[in-house]
Parts: C-alpha cells; structure tokens; sequence
C-alpha cells in the first residue's frame, strides 16, 4: 500500500512511494528523480541510465537476514573515477525500518542510520584513526574517500541531484561491527550508519522483482577486446578481468578495456577454473597475478591466486621465490593492536615485528578479481613477522587493509587441487624455503653449512676488531626480500 503517491513532474506517469522514510523515486518511465515535500512532488533531473554492474540482489527481491524479512526498495550508483558499484535501500520489518544493503570484497555490509552521535570532521579522518561511536563502540577507519552519485532506480530516503559528491568514510569494530560515516557533500550535515559484515550464507533471497533490464544472465564474460567468452567463475561478485586469450584487462559493468597486457605466455602452476578444498570448504580458483618490488635497486617479482568459496568469501595463496607459498587470509583491522607502529604490531596475543617495507605494483593479471585492478597500481606494504607468520599492512588510494600469512606446503596444495606435487608449483624457490619441492631438501644441507662459515667468519672478524679496539659495531639492514604481499589490497568497493 504506498504511503504517498502522484504524477511525474517530468513525464506525468504515476509515482507511488511504499515506505514512509522515501523521500524520493526515481521514476522509471523518464529517470527523473523525484522529490517529495510539503509542497508537492518535484523534479531534481534526470539520472543517467544504469550501468550493468555485477549485482547478486534486485529491486523487489525479498528475503531474510539472520531471520530478519526485508525488501529490496531501491538502488544507487557511485563512482570514484574507477567505475560504479551499487548500494541497496531496503526495508526491514516489513516497512518497520530501513538500511543499506552492499557487496564488496568478498562480503555483505548491512548498516541502518544511528542518531545523536557526533563525529571528527571529514578533513581530520584518515586510515587507521580509532574513533568513538557511544553506544554503538569504538571502530577504526578504513577508507576515506568520495563517490559521484551517477545513476539510481526505485525508491530513495534521499533526494540526490545528478552529479552529487558524497563524501564518506568506511570504519570496522569488534566481532565483525561496520559503520559508515556519512559527510553528504561535506557542507556541515552528516548521517552515522552502523551495522555489520556478514558473510553471504547468512542471507536468503527470493528473487521477485524484476532483473535490470540490460543485464543480460550468464556463465560468460566476453571479452571487449578480442571477443573470447570467458568463464564466469564467481557469479556476479567481479570488478574486473583479464582475458586469458588476448590479455586484455576490462571492467566488466562498462565492457570497456581498461589496459592491455600480453596474453598468457604459460598455464599458472594453479590453473584458472581449478577447484580445491581447505578446511572443508571448496573454493575455486579466479584469478592469477604477478606482482613486484623494488628492493635495494633489485626487482623481486612473486605470484598470487585468488580463491573464491560462496560460503567464505575470497582468499589467497601466494607463491614467493624467497620464502615459498602461504595461505593468506583477510584481518579486521579492529582487532589489532597498533600502539607500537610503525615497529610492530599485535594480533590474536602475538607481537608481529616489522621486517621490511616497500611499493608493490601490480605487473600482470589473468581472470576474476573484486576490485578495480590496474596494472602499474601500487600499493604501500610493511611486513611484520612472528616466527614464519606474517602481518601484511597494504595502503593506497584513501584506505588500509591488513592480512595475516601462514606457510602452507606445495604438496597440501597440490593434493587440495589434485595437482601433482612434483609439477611447477613446488619448483623455483630458493634452497631451504619450504615450497615443497625436491630441490628445496637438497640445498638444507648446503644452507647450513654456508651458516656454519659465516658464523665463524663473524666469530674472527670480531676476535680481530677487539684487538684493534674497535667495539663500536655496525647497523645492519633488516634483511630479507619484500614477501609476496597481502593480496587484500581492494582499490576502493
């Protein structure tokens, strides 16, 4: 039953609005979009129409959250430069209440607006800052930036002129708590959402309403560069893809190429499409990297596959020439201790301290990733080390992501897979590493013994610097090579 209904200012089709917190529409003969007020209904002007952005809900879809009914009402489109994504406005409790609905990184984010509680300016924010929410708790920012509201479809709580800037930032709090601190145009006025990530299972949706028009269902990706269909591995939860056939690397909402590269000179040790299971859960894998470092005027280059599982979400495994491979997992950045930085850091009762850090840069890139992936994109990494675990921190583009990293051995991966244990991937690493390969057991041996020489050597090099009278010593760098990095790095939603 609509709470408020009349005719388009624009075209003069019929506008109904269902739930008493909508104040616009956009209508869905012209794409005006539609205020109402005390005075009536008025045109703000027109939206640009929708781009065909992956999306897994629709407007007039119905569900359950955690048991919790709601309807999907309305959706808008933002972009920061990189392409759009999509946010939802829906109804809880049967019109009782409303929020937001958003897909990104892997994850579901459901937030609801708070009111009466103040918050730093926008100027002030930056990654990592701890700000307090009152009763919601404390969080700590994410990302700061700002998106252009480009399009939208159905019922909105707001009215938003085409082109508004929407400034914002993304925080995360304790036993998976999320918020957005809404700025709107900066201009004075702000909006507190709170809420939580949940992973996708927890969701039921039963698809009612009808699918954007233009979006077009299936197993396949074409390639706006050479015209090869490409295997849709993840659904619809992919930003970009690199064609495995000509290389070409295209945003798949725009069907636009967004860089060439070469195409794939060799199968990944870990083949796109390949299916494997770790702790229970089956992931397959959707895409292959190569990223790079610079380290003290040598360029290292490691490797990295993205996983994906419906019930988890993504993961990594990254193959380093130095260190061998590790599973890489995702770390709310709620739950570290940063009191020590930049020297360290503390997660789950472990000091991680820092090994080294540098600008990782995204050189090559085959199949599905959830993120606007460019190549020549850099990051900012720092490593911090406990043992053979390691603490990752990316920074770029407005936010930070930490990860953690554990050794994982070429043979459990390759049995996961059903690979052999004697191909590339247990291959190439440097002697004593653990990646799993047979050379790697050779060179234990010849490892200690080089150890054994240079202990001796230090032994008379400083036996020789007593008789000279010489304790001062030298300043030794950190050692080591940069470590194949997080691979949560996301480029904004």
């Amino acid at each position: 039953m609509a709470v408020a209904q009349g005719s388009c200012p624009s075209c003069g089709a019929p506008i109904e609005f269902g739930l008493g917190s909508s104040l616009a529409k956009v209508c869905e003969f012209c794409r005006a979009t539609v205020v109402r007020s005390d005075r009536g209904l008025e045109n703000l002007g027109k939206v640009a129409d929708l781009a065909m952005t992956p999306s897994l809900i629709a407007i007039g879809d119905e569900g359950t959250l955690g048991g919790r009914p709601f309807q999907v009402l309305g959706r808008v489109q933002l972009d920061h430069g990189k392409g759009p994504w999509d946010e939802y406005y829906v109804a809880f409790d049967y019109g009782q209440a409303w929020g937001w609905l958003a897909y990104a990184q892997g994850h579901w984010y459901v937030t609801q607006p708070v009111h009466g509680i103040g918050i730093p300016p926008y100027q002030s924010l930056r990654p990592e800052l701890d700000v307090d929410l009152g009763p919601a708790g404390r969080f700590r920012v994410a990302e700061v930036k700002s998106g252009t509201i480009v399009s939208g479809e159905g019922e909105l709580p707001g009215g938003f002129p085409p082109g508004f800037t929407r400034y914002y930032a993304d925080c995360y709090g304790l036993n998976n708590a999320f918020a957005t601190l809404d700025y709107g145009d900066n201009r004075g006025a702000y909006t507190v959402f709170t809420g939580w990530v949940f992973d996708e299972p927890q969701m039921v949706v039963t698809q009612v309403g009808p699918r954007t028009a233009n979006k077009v269902k299936s197993a396949q990706i074409k390639c706006p560069s050479c015209g090869g269909d490409i295997p849709k591995l993840s659904g619809d939860r992919a930003e970009r893809v690199g064609c495995p056939y000509c290389g070409a690397i295209s945003d798949i909402a725009l069907q636009q190429v967004v860089a060439q590269q070469e195409r794939a000179m060799q199968m990944p040790d870990i083949p796109i499409g390949s299916h494997g299971v770790f702790d229970g859960a089956e992931y397959v894998c959707i895409a292959y990297m190569r990223r790079s470092s610079d380290f003290e005027g040598e360029r290292y280059t490691w490797e990295e596959y993205l996983l994906w599982s419906q019930p988890v979400g993504f993961r990594w495994l990254v193959k380093d020439p130095e260190t061998g491979w590790s599973w890489v997992t995702p770390v709310n950045l709620a739950e570290l201790d940063l009191s020590s930085m930049p020297r360290g850091a503390s997660w789950g009762g472990r000091h991680f301290t820092q090994r080294n850090q540098n600008m990782a840069r995204v050189d090559y890139c085959l199949g599905e990733v959830y993120w606007k992936c460019e190549i020549g994109e850099t990051t900012h990494v720092s490593d911090f080390v406990n043992g053979g675990d390691v603490l990752s921190r990316e920074e770029g583009d407005g936010e930070a992501r930490w990860s953690y990293s554990a050794p994982m051995s070429w043979a459990v991966i390759a049995q996961a897979f059903g690979l052999p244990v004697a191909g590339g991937g247990g291959q190439g690493f440097a002697a004593g590493s653990g990646g799993g390969g047979a050379a790697a057991g050779c060179g234990g041996s010849a490892m200690l013994i080089i150890i054994i020489l240079i202990v001796l050597l230090i032994c008379m090099l400083g036996a020789c610097g007593s008789c000279l009278g010489d304790g001062s010593g030298s300043s030794g760098s950190s050692g080591g090579t940069y470590r194949g990095g997080s691979g949560v790095y996301s480029g904004g939603k």
